[in-house]
């Protein structure tokens, strides 16, 4: 008696696509979060880039970082002022300083229901 294996075609074509698939040398970033008095600081280790190579991006409550060596993306909180926020790379760690803004007090009159 002869044991046959069957492969299921589509399978077969999955392996060809997955095959030809452009291999992602992007990675993510390591990255660390802390909070100072008047700012947010976020670091992320970005070894052998050039400052040309970083983009940093603020949109909504999101932080992006991409580079050639890889992304960072993290959620930042709603007290930050990204309109202010500068960075600095040195001895490959990228530093991105938010400034925190105050937090808005709206005191409200309640008015008895008649």
């Amino acid at each position: 008696m002869t044991n046959l294996v069957t492969r299921n075609p589509l399978f077969s074509e999955f392996e060809q696509l997955f095959a030809q698939a452009p291999v992602s040398r992007n990675t993510a970033l390591n990255y660390r979060i802390t909070s100072e008095e008047n700012s947010a600081v976020a670091e992320i280790e970005v070894p052998g880039v050039d400052p040309a190579e970083v983009k940093v991006q603020i949109e909504g409550r999101s932080l992006s970082v991409e580079t050639p060596r890889g992304n960072a993306y993290i959620t930042i909180g709603q007290r930050l002022s990204p309109d202010d926020a500068v960075a600095s790379l040195k001895h490959g760690l990228l530093t991105i300083r938010i400034p925190k803004r105050d937090a808005r007090v709206v005191k409200i009159q309640v008015s008895e229901e008649e």
